[in-house]
């Protein structure tokens, strides 16, 4: 007798989200009921639902801590079968006082599926207890829109709850407890949980990449550092080739797991395409350092100037005695624009991701008065900017589409714009000019939008004869990143796509046993939250694989899919209650002072802007049960 009630009728009853591989019996969370299959036992259903409430209740508020839990000891002798609809009516009654009493979202929507069972089904309910010859299990998850959004699932309300409440340093353990590199994301990241925040449907998003970065820096002027619960040494080295975000927070959880871990890097420092990618002036390399210092106090050894595939291999490291490879080289290359004069090697031709290495690794760049960076994306804004800040008295950007269709982070693009940079959109570039070997300029066309490509964004069609020049004493093109097919291709057992990523499976282990892979040499070019993400998935399947010599997929991963269905982010979500809340401005240098140098742009909260700022978060958790068969 299946029955169901979610919002926007999101789930077919034909068609549920798969679970764990497995067709969900029942499903009973935030937005209401769905049941698939006769199986289901109703009782124990809402019985294990409130068990998972009264877990995930954080005990800040009287109706939700005392009253889920008393909830929760009702429908456990509702489900022995000795109930009557009196007691029916006192649950009734105990869940709607905690939905419209509690202070955050755990209280105000966990029990509406209580009560909607009661109100519909509870005739159902005081049926006699009939043995069940179909056991299920029940998993519970709480989660957030923005918790989902992050690749990394941070507790977010929870972190941001203890910076409104002045406990920065519970804080820290929070994030630290899956993210060991704060400071750096709370700089860089490109906040897709601000994305998915709830207050963006009242007012606007809370600050929570810059409470991150806040939390962080107050750490750092505390001298505090997470204090990580103490494991045997092991004797089962792993190596990982690469220091960027994948390779750090891998080897940072391996660590904490007691594997003596060696990081090798083909750079002369740590941090990847942080550290030759992001400019200072937005990731100050103080910052990025001593993060990378703490997860070495760990135990972790790196070995700079070390290429795979140049300087040893992956059967040398094996022939060391390392147990498991994760492999976390980022995308260093880059690709071709594809039109004239692109090879010529005209002096004053760099492609931006060499512009900016050299110029944040401190060496030679080529020099002008007039730059001109072609692209739309983080690289192209990041060498742009980086151009006043190398003396160019002009800096352009060419763009084939409008700003609205850019990839780059519109907080970037804005500030760049502040600085002076020029932006020419539905511009095309056709061909690179060059006199005596050296770049003169570049000539463009005119574009309009079309109808979208692949991308889902309006593809640009070129305006007849609207060609004209820009001339330019240095030319950036900035148009994508890949992987050095090179490096890849030189490893026997390793499998990899055409476009040059390896190939792993759900625990991130390659097509040979030991060797895992993670980050931007599996995703291609994608945020560093990312990447750090699947560094850390990575590393607990490593520990998985040298611990039992075998891995799984996590319950975590199983959410993921089963999430995005049930779509925890609603933008059409009528909200009732008073929004008008502007978020806490960013402080920042003065655009005509900081151009000049590499002073940090950003200036952060204080702790009262962040405390503040903090108080905005509705503390939007939902609970969702699932319940599938053993």
């Amino acid at each position: 007798m299946p029955y169901s009630f979610w919002n926007a009728a999101r789930l077919a009853a034909d068609a549920p989200p798969t679970y764990c591989g497995k067709q969900p019996a029942a499903i009973m969370g935030w937005g209401g009921i769905r049941i698939f299959s006769d199986a289901v036992d109703l009782r124990a259903l809402c019985a294990h639902y409130a068990q998972a409430f009264a877990q995930a209740s954080c005990g800040q508020c009287m109706p939700c801590s005392f009253g889920s839990k008393e909830l929760a000891g009702r429908l456990s002798v509702l489900c022995a079968g000795n109930a009557s609809q009196s007691d029916l009516d006192t649950i009734r009654s105990l869940a709607d006082s905690i939905a419209q009493s509690s202070m955050c979202q755990i209280g105000q929507t966990t029990p509406l599926a209580l009560i909607h069972v009661i109100d519909t089904f509870s005739a159902v309910l005081l049926e006699p207890v009939r043995p069940s010859d179909s056991p299920l299990k029940h998993d519970s998850i709480l989660t957030a829109p923005c918790m989902q959004a992050c690749p990394m699932h941070l507790d977010i309300p929870r972190y941001v709850e203890e910076v409104k409440m002045g406990r920065f340093s519970k804080a820290l353990d929070v994030i630290c407890a899956k993210l060991p590199l704060p400071g750096v994301v709370g700089r860089v990241c490109t906040r897709p949980c601000e994305s998915n925040c709830r207050r963006t449907l009242l007012d606007e998003p809370v600050q929570i990449k810059h409470l991150k970065r806040f939390v962080a820096d107050q750490a750092h002027e505390a001298d505090y550092t997470p204090a990580y619960t103490p494991v045997e040494k092991k004797s089962l080295p792993v190596a990982v080739v690469g220091a960027g975000p994948a390779g750090l927070t891998c080897a940072h959880f391996l660590a904490r797991q007691g594997y003596p871990v060696t990081i090798f890097e083909t750079l002369p420092e740590p941090g990847g395409m942080a550290a030759v990618g992001i400019p200072d002036y937005r990731l100050p390399r103080a910052v990025l350092r001593r993060e990378i210092a703490q997860i070495q106090k760990l135990g972790v050894a790196i070995h700079y100037h070390k290429t795979l595939g140049i300087d040893f291999t992956i059967e040398d490291l094996e022939q060391q005695g390392f147990k498991a490879v994760f492999l976390a080289m980022g995308c260093h290359c880059h690709k071709k624009l594809g039109i004239e004069g692109e090879d010529k090697n005209y002096e004053g031709f760099i492609p931006g991701v060499f512009f900016l290495r050299f110029a944040n690794l401190g060496e030679e760049t080529p020099k002008g008065k007039k730059l001109v960076v072609i692209g739309g994306g983080n690289v192209a804004i990041d060498s742009a900017r980086m151009g006043f800040r190398l003396g160019f008295e002009e800096v352009h950007v060419v763009y084939r589409r409008t700003r609205a269709e850019m990839p780059a982070d519109h907080v970037e693009v804005r500030d760049a714009m502040a600085e002076g940079v020029q932006f020419h959109f539905l511009t095309a570039p056709n061909r690179i000019v060059g006199e005596n070997g050296r770049v003169k300029g570049l000539e463009c066309s005119r574009m309009e939008l079309g109808e979208p490509d692949a991308s889902g964004r309006r593809r640009p069609v070129a305006v007849p004869d609207s060609g004209f020049f820009i001339d330019a004493d240095v030319l950036v093109p900035t148009v994508g990143q890949e992987s050095d097919f090179g490096c890849l291709t030189n490893l026997p057992g390793v499998e990899i796509t055409k476009h040059g990523t390896v190939i792993i499976d759900q625990t991130f282990m390659s097509h040979k046993a030991g060797v895992f892979a993670g980050g931007d040499c599996v995703t291609g070019p994608d945020m560093l939250i990312r990447a750090c993400a699947q560094g850390r998935l990575g590393g607990q399947h490593i520990h998985e694989f040298l611990s039992s010599g075998q891995s799984m997929p996590f319950p975590e991963q199983h959410y993921e899919s089963f999430l995005a269905e049930l779509k925890v982010f609603d933008a059409k979500e009528k909200m009732e209650i008073p929004g008008g809340v502007p978020r806490m401005p960013v402080r920042h240098e003065d655009a005509e002072l900081r151009k000049h140098d590499f002073r940090e742009v950003d200036l952060g909260f204080t702790p009262a802007e962040a405390r503040k700022e903090a108080s905005r978060c509705l503390r939007c958790y939902r609970l969702v049960m699932v319940s599938y068969p053993a």
